[in-house]
Formats: C-alpha cells, sequence, structure tokens
C-alpha cells in the first residue's frame, strides 16, 4: 500500500518565505533596470505579449460606453441643437437692436449738423405717433408748449422738409406732412430754377406739381426744394424727386408726380425749425383776392372806350 502524500497536498516553500523572494526579485529588478536600463527591452516584448490582453479587458467597458453614447446621444444633440437655437436668436436680436441704435445715432448726428446749420433750428423732436387712416398725413411729436413749440413751424428730417406744425398742446404737437391733401407749399426744380406749388395727394410718398404748363422743362429725376419765397420755409429745403411725367395734348398743365425724401416712416426723430418773423411791411398781400381801393376787382372795370378819329 502506497502510502505517500498526494503532489495535491506536497508542501514546499511557506507563503512568506515566498513573499520574501518575490519582494526581493522586484526590488532587485527595479534597482537594476534604474541603474543600468537592463530591462528596457524586455519591458517592450512583454507589453507586446500583454497588449491583446489588456484590450480583451477593456472590452466590456468600450462596449458599455457605446451603448449609452447611442442611447444619450440623440437627446443630448437635441438639447445642444436648442440652446445653439436660443443663442442664434438672442444674438440676432441683439444685432437688430444694435443696427437699430446704430441708424438712430446716425440720424440724430445729421440733425445736429442740420441744427447748427440753421439758424432758426429749434429743438428736436422725437416721432410718438402716426395717423391710423391713410387717409390722414399727419404725426405726432414729443414736444409742444413746454418745448418752445409753435404753430406753423416747418419740421424736417436728416433728408429733407417733412411737413409743418399744425396743433401745439402741452406735452406734444401735431405735425401735417407734405404728402397731406390739405398742403401746399412753394417750391423750386433744382435744374433749372422753375417755380410751382406742390400739393400733398393724400396718400403716404406722394405729392404732385399740379399747375406747371405742359411745355415746361421738367424731366423725371429732378430734385425740387423749397423756393422760400413764402417766408415760411426756408429756401434750398429737399423736399423731393420727380417721379414721373406726363404730358397731355387736352391739358394746358402736365401731370407731374413726385417722391418725397423726407420719409417719416424711416425715421424716429426730426428738426422743428423756429417760425421765421413777419417782414417789415407786415403780411404780404393776397395777390389771388388783389382788389382796388373801391373794392372792386381791377379786372372787373368796364375797358374805356376808344374815340373813332
Amino acid at each position: 500500500m502506497d502510502i505517500r502524500t498526494p503532489e495535491l497536498f506536497s508542501r514546499g516553500p511557506s507563503p512568506l518565505a515566498r513573499l520574501v523572494f518575490y519582494c526581493a526579485l522586484a526590488i532587485a529588478c527595479i534597482v537594476v533596470d534604474y541603474r543600468f536600463h537592463r530591462l528596457d527591452a524586455f519591458r517592450k516584448a512583454l507589453s507586446v505579449v500583454i497588449y491583446p490582453f489588456q484590450e480583451a479587458a477593456n472590452l466590456p467597458s468600450l462596449l458599455a460606453d457605446t451603448v449609452r453614447q447611442a442611447i444619450e446621444s440623440p437627446q443630448a444633440l437635441q438639447a445642444e441643437n436648442d440652446q445653439l437655437r436660443q443663442k442664434l436668436l438672442q444674438q440676432a436680436d441683439a444685432a437688430q437692436q444694435l443696427r437699430t441704435a446704430k441708424s438712430e445715432l446716425n440720424t440724430l448726428r445729421a440733425l445736429v449738423g442740420l441744427r447748427q446749420e440753421q439758424p432758426e433750428a429749434h429743438a428736436l423732436a422725437e416721432i410718438v405717433g402716426m395717423a391710423h387712416t391713410p387717409f390722414v398725413q399727419k404725426v405726432v411729436i414729443s414736444s409742444g408748449q413746454n418745448g418752445g413749440i409753435q404753430p406753423g413751424a416747418p419740421v424736417i428730417s436728416a433728408e429733407g422738409l417733412v411737413g409743418q406744425v399744425t396743433a401745439v398742446n402741452l406735452f406734444n404737437s401735431e405735425v401735417t406732412l407734405i404728402t397731406d391733401k390739405n398742403q401746399a407749399l412753394p417750391v423750386m426744380i433744382v435744374r433749372n430754377g422753375l417755380r410751382a406749388i406742390a400739393f400733398g395727394n393724400g396718400e403716404t410718398g406722394t405729392f404732385s406739381l399740379p399747375y406747371v404748363p405742359i411745355a415746361s422743362d421738367v424731366q423725371a429725376g429732378d430734385l425740387v426744394v423749397t423756393s422760400g419765397i413764402d417766408g415760411l420755409y426756408p429756401p434750398g429745403l429737399s423736399v423731393g424727386q420727380i417721379k414721373s411725367v406726363e404730358r397731355d395734348a387736352s391739358s394746358a398743365f402736365a401731370k407731374i408726380q413726385c417722391v418725397p425724401t423726407g420719409a417719416v416712416l424711416n425715421h424716429r426723430y426730426v428738426l422743428v425749425l423756429g417760425v421765421p418773423p413777419r417782414p417789415p411791411g407786415g403780411e404780404l398781400p393776397n395777390l389771388d383776392e388783389q382788389t382796388s381801393d373801391k373794392g372792386v376787382s381791377p379786372t372787373a372795370k368796364a375797358p374805356r372806350k376808344l374815340k373813332k378819329p
């Protein structure tokens, strides 16, 4: 009968002895590698050998990360897309406000320059209201009796004449635009000095020169300015540009349509000029209703008959 101890239960060095041996071996390897760099080739070879095992060990975590990204990626992209869209809208709003502020700044600079050029300039005002019907061409400005505004004062923008103050309240004023059908002002064509009377058409963006003879030298594109002969509007203010000229042989006058240059729909600020003083001789006579000393129009007198020889 064999009474030898099975190899499974064979006794060898104790665990403590083994621990001491392996620790000593590790320390010796560290010292040799640090002092003499003898283990570099071995380390490289060992890294090549164990690389597949490292990748295999990392495969479960990589697979889990891939699955998690596949689940979370659409939600993250949607959230990021929403954030970017919100930032884009905010930046678009800021850009629009910046453009508006820049436009208003340029307008104010131009109006300040006009105020220095016009000795009768009075005050800057903001347009705070407009008529809600297309048949009334009027606006409300934020200056009235408290700002020294007087009825009849011309109102201009950076581009040209806007209208005339027709009503003054304590804190605001009403301005009738030159396109209103009740407005008329003397004008002059810059190219040839031809004088005419401009009348509003009662609609936004147009006025006309109705009493210009058909044979007059008037062309589309001619600039129209104030003539200044009425004593109210300073001469040389830009009023508009001739858009079209129609000549009909059946009429003695040409049909001339113009576009105003002082568009109030594009600006918020205007310049109110002062009312010029009356001429030394008082009010100018009304040439349309001029009468003789006896109150009878000179054209109504009977012509004197000539005696036959």
